[in-house]
């Protein structure tokens, strides 16, 4: 499980960011603390979210809620789906940490998947986020409240509307993993090492580094690196910086290590990778 910085730190000064991706584009398990609202334009996607997988397609809509894990594979190349980040004091009225809690906690105990809800209240939940990345897009004046408001009206059906589901509480190894990626997330772009999260966590070096791979099945390092070329691929492909700028940004002081690496991990250099990715803007 990838944990991601979060987006109002990666981007702008506006926490939320938006993506329309065509083809076979996947993502490995990750959790991120935004509120992610998935959907299916066309073709098909299989989505897992904690231990349940389904297959979405055209018109499907799925909710993930704050840190929770999932992964997206990435169908054929005729699937488009789009992807909103929203950080959820965007709302306006989410400004504590409890009040963040809260929502969360409403959100946890909802039915996130458009196959559990009556097909109006998907259709107004699509809608919603449709409208979410067009006012992103295309920047109009009053935008910034256009998708206050249309979050705020998402939040409502989801809480009213949306069926319970079954609530399980993370156990201590959850939490223990996820303070660690926690840790990482927030520091990976500077010189980050294992000693250094071991002692923000409480955690022997040794001990966490071997905690760390038999929960994770990757090395701390190895994390890391994954998650600077994770960070990469999505800037390559959504940010109009030099290739040096998205280099540094990650979290890497020599270009060429970082094309090196990228190269082993994406088959390519960052460069062709940019040229061949395939992100629309409709």
């Amino acid at each position: 499980m990838i944990y991601e910085n979060p987006i109002k730190e990666k981007f702008s000064a506006f926490p939320m960011a938006g993506t329309v991706m065509q083809g076979g584009q996947t993502f490995i398990s990750h959790c991120h603390q935004e509120l992610e609202l998935l959907v299916v334009r066309q073709g098909e996607l299989l989505v897992t979210f904690e231990d349940a997988s389904r297959v979405l397609k055209a018109g499907d809509v799925w909710l993930v809620p704050p840190f929770g894990s999932h992964s997206v594979d990435g169908g054929g190349e005729d699937t488009v789906r789009l992807a909103v980040l929203a950080d959820l004091r965007l709302a306006g009225w989410v400004h504590q940490e409890s009040e963040q809690e809260q929502i969360r906690a409403l959100l946890e105990s909802r039915q996130l998947y458009s196959g559990f809800w009556e097909p109006q209240m998907r259709d107004k939940v699509r809608e919603g986020v449709e409208a979410i990345y067009r006012e992103y897009r295309n920047r109009e004046d009053g935008w910034q409240l256009a998708i206050k408001t249309w979050l705020n009206e998402i939040l409502l059906l989801i809480c009213r509307n949306a069926p319970l589901r079954e609530k399980k509480t993370p156990s201590r190894e959850v939490a223990k993993v996820r303070s660690i990626l926690e840790y990482a997330a927030r520091n990976y772009c500077s010189d980050i090492s294992l000693d250094q999260c071991a002692a923000a966590v409480g955690f022997n070096p040794s001990y966490l580094s071997r905690y760390f791979h038999a929960h994770m099945g990757i090395t701390f390092q190895e994390y890391i690196k994954r998650l600077r070329i994770d960070r990469a691929r999505w800037l390559l492909g959504n940010e109009a910086l030099q290739v040096t700028e998205v280099a540094y940004a990650c979290g890497f002081r020599d270009i060429k290590t970082f094309n090196k690496l990228f190269k082993k991990e994406c088959g390519m250099s960052p460069t062709q990778y940019r040229k061949n990715v395939k992100i629309c803007v409709v």
